[in-house]
């Protein structure tokens, strides 16, 4: 049998640093996320991230659906997408709503 030394075992368990990640890459990976997720989590990140989500060219494309599984009230999906078509800043192509209304 041979044995794993601590040095080795360590470099083993580190996983990549996301950080690291060139910006362009970085923002490419976000856009594919849903808009509600960018706006309730993805933009607390870090720092980075913050920055990315407040460019208006992050939000040329807006789609929010409400499946029932969602744990935001219809009032607060429409704060969102107010929200998100804010930071657009006219920049909005593409949005897409589906299923979430108001009284």
């Amino acid at each position: 049998m041979f044995e794993i030394n601590k040095e080795q075992k360590k470099e083993n368990t580190i996983g990549p640093n996301w950080l690291e990640l060139p910006r362009d890459i970085t923002e490419n990976i976000l856009q594919r996320l849903n808009t509600i997720e960018i706006v309730t989590s993805v933009c607390r990140v870090c720092p980075l991230w913050w920055n990315i989500c407040k460019d208006p060219l992050m939000w040329r494309t807006i789609h929010m659906s409400n499946n029932g599984t969602s744990a935001y009230a219809d009032a607060d999906l429409v704060k969102i997408c107010r929200y998100a078509i804010e930071r657009s800043c006219g920049q909005l192509e593409d949005i897409e709503i589906v299923s979430f209304c108001t009284k």
